[in-house]
C-alpha cells in the first residue's frame, strides 16, 4: 500500500516563495498563493499545533511565518492566524501597495468589498459605497489586490480562525482606512 503524501504548511511556504521567484505581477501572486492555500485548507489539523500560542482568552493572532527574502512589492511576507470573536469586523480599509489572501480555517467570516461612486453630476464628491458581499465559509480562499477597500466580519456564532498571507507585512506598508459616513480617509501604519 502506498502512503499519500500531505500537504504541509511547509511546502506551502517554500512554494509561496516560488510564487514570488517567479513572477512580479501581483494579480498572478495572489492567484497562485490562494491555489496553494486552497490545498492546504483542506489538510485537517496543521494548524492546531500553533494555535496553541494563542493569548488565554483564545483569541488574537499568531505570526506563522515571516519571511524577509520574498514578498510584493517589497520583500517581507508574513503568513498568519487570527482567532476572532462572534461579530468581529472591522472599518473600511486598503492594504496599500501590497495585497492579502484570506483562508478560512475553521468559521466563517463575511467580506464586504467597497469603492469609491461619483454621484450623478458631481465629479467633486465621491462617496464611498458597498459593491460586493460574500460569505467565507471553512476551507475557502479570497484574496484583496494593492489598493482595493474592504471589510471583514466574523458572522460565524462561535470563534472564527482566519490564515492570512499579507504579500508584505502590513505593519511596513502605508495604508488607508475609510468612513463610509463621512467619506473620509485616514493613511496609517499598522497591523490590521
Amino acid at each position: 500500500m502506498t502512503q499519500t503524501a500531505t500537504y504541509t504548511l511547509e511546502r506551502f511556504i517554500a512554494d509561496v516563495q516560488q510564487v514570488f521567484a517567479s513572477t512580479q505581477d501581483p494579480r498572478a501572486q495572489a492567484q497562485a498563493v490562494a491555489k496553494h492555500m486552497q490545498a492546504l485548507l483542506a489538510v485537517p489539523g496543521w494548524l492546531d499545533e500553533k494555535l496553541q500560542s494563542l493569548p488565554q482568552s483564545g483569541y488574537g493572532r499568531v505570526d506563522v511565518h515571516i519571511d524577509d527574502a520574498y514578498g510584493h512589492p517589497e520583500p517581507g511576507f508574513l503568513a498568519m492566524c487570527s482567532a476572532q470573536r462572534p461579530g468581529q469586523d472591522n472599518s473600511p480599509h486598503d492594504h496599500g501597495a501590497s495585497w492579502v489572501v484570506y483562508g478560512v480555517y475553521q468559521g466563517a467570516i463575511e467580506q464586504t468589498k467597497w469603492r469609491w461612486v461619483y454621484p450623478e453630476h458631481n465629479w467633486t464628491s465621491p462617496e464611498l459605497k458597498p459593491t460586493e458581499r460574500y460569505v467565507q465559509g471553512e476551507g475557502a480562499v479570497a484574496f484583496f489586490l494593492p489598493g482595493e477597500i474592504h471589510t471583514t466580519k466574523n458572522v460565524h456564532e462561535g470563534r472564527s480562525l482566519v490564515f492570512r498571507l499579507e504579500a508584505q507585512r502590513l505593519d511596513q506598508v502605508m495604508r488607508h482606512r475609510y468612513n463610509p459616513q463621512t467619506n473620509a480617509a485616514r493613511a496609517f501604519r499598522a497591523a490590521t
